[in-house]
This record gives C-alpha cells, structure tokens and sequence, in this order.
C-alpha cells in the first residue's frame, strides 16, 4: 500500500484524505509504468543488437565456410602434385634401371660398325623435324614478324604442337580449337590420354596460370570466357549489356551456387553504382539472388531471365 503523509490512524473516513492517498496511489502507479516501459524499451533494443549479432556471426561463419573451401582446394591441388611428382620419381627411377641394364648389355656386346649411310640418314631425319622447320623460318624472319612465312610458321608450329607436343601442349591445342570451355573429361578423350595424366597436365598448367578453371571446365586465360567470368575485375565500368553478358559467360561455363551468388552480387553492385538498375530490375535481381542462395535452380531459367533483362535494356 502506498504510504499518504496525510493519513492517521483515525482518518480512514477524511475525504481528503482518502483523495490523496488516491493521488498518491496514481502516482506511484505512473512510475511503476514509466519503470517498465524503460525496461521494455531496453529490453527490444538487446534483442536488435541480439539480431545484428546474429547476422554478423553468420556472416562470419559464411567467410569461414568460404576460406576453408578455398583452404581444402589448395590442399587438395597440393596433394595432386605431391603424388604427381613422387609417381614422376618413381617413373624416372624405373627408367634409369631400363637404362643401366641397357648399357649393361652393351658394354658386354660387340660394337657393329655403321655404315656411314646409315648414320648420314639419321642426322638428316633428325634435321627434317617439323619442329625444327618451323623453327628455322621464325628465327629467320623475326625481324618482319608480319612476313607472311613468319606468320605462316607460327601457326604451323602452334598446330604442330597441339597435334604432336608434350599432354600439356596438346591439351593448349583442344583448348585452342574449341570456343566453349572444356571438361576434364573432354579433354581427356579429344587428346586420348588416360585421366591420370590429364589431371596431372591440367594441374601444371593451371599452376603456371596458362589455363583456367571455369565452372566445370577448363579455357586459355587469353580466351573471353577467362575475362568475362572474372568477379575479381571491376565491372563498374562496363555497360549494362555487357553485364548480363558476363552473367550469361558465368552461367553457361556450368559455375556453381557460390560462383553465381557472387556473380550477380558483383552485376548488382555495378549497375547500382552507374545508376542504371530501375526499382523493378532491383527487385528482380535481388529475388534471383535469393532463389539462387536458397533453392537449387535451373540455368536455362537464369538464361531466360538475363536475356529478358537484355532485350529490355536495349530496347
């Protein structure tokens, strides 16, 4: 009971009284509903900093998701070329015993003598390599590049060589010839090696960074598959068209659900920043981008709808 100055012991029945005490009552109960609508108050603003706690812990267990990926990839391209270079020893080891049991046997056989012919014959098959042709005429004509025997020359030796080269030079060749990119599987079959040394090809290559992975398959970082799915470059420069351009590229290479998020985040920003994205467009992109994080989605579906964006833009 709220305590009224005003109050006796025998004023129980003193209007007055009795009306203060009742103003003293509503005033006690006003501060006791000023108290909680404070403590209300603070309580919803810990639960927004709860909720924008949360979001910054799932944004960090999204990096850390991100980072481990890309930690067990380079592990596992480690591990590739570990057992690559140790199969390599083992080979070259296999090979010098070959070799010392050839010489071996030779040092404890008679040596024929060669007819000069004979051996007059073999220098000049070794002279006649197409390689070696090609070669010739390039170093011949270097200082007119545009020679139309240099330029000649040089085509034929990129031929040669991705029809007669090392795996990795006949894998450049495949590539070369074909516009769209290229699977290890294709590959494999196109250059008829077995998987093995394919993958151990396209490793080294990728190493030296002469080819590139896109999506499931594989290009030359000079072809416009390699640019035009590249999120790392800045797109804010180019135009709209050109966008859903790349989007199309990084569709089409067959990218998975976090190459695409980032594409379209990447698309998103750039025609945000160049001002070029209607509040229609905006919410369009965005619910592409939320289906594509969420729901597993068909790529003629993304197809369909950047082209719809593109014809619209050029409209």
């Amino acid at each position: 009971m709220v305590h009224n100055p005003f109050d006796t012991e025998d004023s129980s029945d003193d209007p007055r009284k009795a009306k203060l005490r009742e103003q003293a009552q509503k005033e006690f109960i006003a501060q006791l509903q000023q108290r909680l609508a404070n403590q209300t108050a603070a309580l919803e603003d810990l639960q927004k900093q709860i909720v924008d706690l949360n979001a910054v812990i799932a944004q960090k267990d999204q990096e850390l998701g991100n980072y481990s990926s890309k930690v067990e990839e380079e592990r596992l391209y480690f591990e590739q070329d570990k057992k690559a270079r140790s199969d390599r020893e083992y080979e070259l080891q296999n090979l010098l015993k070959e070799k010392e049991q050839e010489i071996d046997q030779l040092k404890n056989s008679p040596i024929p003598t060669a007819p000069v012919a004979e051996v007059i014959v073999e220098k000049k098959d070794d002279l006649s390599d197409p390689t070696n042709d090609y070669i010739s005429k390039m170093m011949s004509f270097f200082k007119r590049p545009t020679n139309e025997i240099f330029v000649e020359s040089l085509t034929n030796l990129i031929k040669h060589s991705g029809e007669n080269g090392t795996d990795e030079q006949k894998i450049l060749g495949v590539l070369l010839k074909d516009e769209m990119p290229q699977t290890e599987e294709e590959i494999t079959q196109k250059i008829n090696l077995n998987p093995q040394e394919a993958n151990r090809a396209l490793f080294r290559l990728v190493q030296k960074e002469n080819v590139k992975k896109v999506g499931k398959g594989y290009v030359l970082v000079s072809s416009d598959f390699a640019e035009m799915t590249d999120v790392s470059q800045n797109w804010s420069g180019l135009a709209p068209e050109q966008i859903f351009e790349n989007l199309l590229s990084v569709v089409y290479v067959g990218s998975n659900r976090d190459e695409l998020v980032d594409a379209f985040t990447k698309a998103r920003d750039a025609l945000m920043e160049m001002g070029a994205l209607t509040t229609t467009r905006r919410h369009e992109l965005s619910q592409l981008l939320e289906k594509i994080k969420r729901h597993p989605i068909e790529s003629q579906e993304i197809i369909d709808t950047i082209q719809k964006w593109t014809s619209e833009t050029t409209e």
